[in-house]
């Protein structure tokens, strides 16, 4: 499969990295605005183009993979499935529900695959969550609980708005919508339903976006709490999953399992140290490949990306109104 990379920043280069590993995958070419990192493309022995048109017009792709910004997404995500190509998004691919009911529409229209790149699906701690709900080691998941504290954001390369999380223009959300995106789609596959209602909190920076966030999700049959923070005064992660037989808690990569076998702890360390998580990418590229032959499975990843983005829109919705529960429809 050929692809090419829209957005050449810190994700770019760690997905280009990751694709040289991928048997079946070959990157083309790349897009971005920034003529430094047109250059260092070109320094990787890829074609390197300002814009998307100008790339689709020269160089024929099976598919396009979008690490640029939140408010690219929409437009270069319509852009690539109108043209032909399957699509991987970067998350948020939307922040809003209806702009994500119109790229799903346009998926469907289109007959190509929008697919969310929702990494975290693939990584060791969901893979032990998923296992222990499988196993009855937890069972039906109760409650869970994920903690992100962070001291500040994540920066973007010094070639192009370093800071671009705090320009609300690009960014179009804080913590909420970056990492809380993950968090989201992550307690929607955990508890297999959308939450009927969300409550939530934020705390804003002078910018106007919110740099720290309280959620709360309520689920059919259980709950999950959400607290993320780029203003705590250390680096942590903290996720627990609570069900009727036992419970599973992760603390910065060390995991501590009770259950009906008794009680473990077991190493979750991430071998690279990448906040890009680079490691996972295989895997979430396999199953993209995968259904790209198998449209009838396309439901999946479109209800997803759809789901995500109802809920944070919610969520944000929420925070307006001092945490007052949003309803979130079936």
């Amino acid at each position: 499969m050929d692809l090419a990379i829209i957005g050449f920043g810190t994700a770019g280069e760690a997905r280009l990295f990751a694709y040289a590993l991928i048997e079946n995958a070959r990157v083309t070419c790349v897009v971005d605005p920034s003529p430094d990192r047109r250059e260092r493309a070109a320094l990787l022995g890829l074609t390197a183009y300002a814009d998307l048109p100008a790339m689709l017009a020269a160089t024929p792709v099976d598919a396009i993979d979008i690490c640029s910004p939140p408010a690219y997404h929409a437009e270069l995500v319509t852009a690539g499935l109108t043209a032909g190509c399957h699509v991987i998004c970067e998350k948020p691919v939307a922040f809003e529900g209806a702009k994500a009911a119109e790229l799903v529409a346009c998926s469907r229209r289109t007959g190509r695959l929008l697919y969310p790149a929702h990494n975290y699906t693939f990584s060791p701690m969901m893979r032990m969550f998923t296992e222990a709900i499988a196993d009855d080691t937890v069972g039906r998941p109760m409650t869970a609980s994920f903690e992100i504290r962070r001291r500040t954001h994540a920066r973007g390369v010094p070639s192009w708005m370093p800071d671009w999380r705090r320009d609300p223009s690009v960014a179009c959300g804080g913590i909420l919508l970056d990492h809380g995106t993950h968090c989201v789609y992550m307690a929607t596959r955990l508890f297999g339903a959308l939450p009927t209602k969300v409550s939530c909190t934020t705390s804003l920076n002078d910018e106007g976006l919110d740099h720290a966030a309280k959620l709360q999700l309520s689920f059919p049959e259980g709950s999950c709490s959400i607290v993320l923070s780029w203003v705590s005064d250390e680096r942590s992660n903290l996720y627990e999953l609570n069900g009727p037989t036992g419970s599973v808690s992760i603390r910065d990569g060390r995991a501590l399992v009770e259950g009906p076998r008794g009680r473990q702890v077991r190493e979750l360390t991430s071998p690279t140290g990448s906040g890009t998580h680079e490691e996972w990418f295989a895997d979430m590229f396999a199953d993209f490949a995968g259904l790209v032959e198998r449209p009838r499975e396309w439901s999946r990843p479109l209800d997803e990306t759809l789901a995500t983005a109802r809920i944070i829109d919610a969520a944000y919705r929420s925070a307006a109104q001092n945490g007052t529960a949003v309803a979130i429809d079936g």
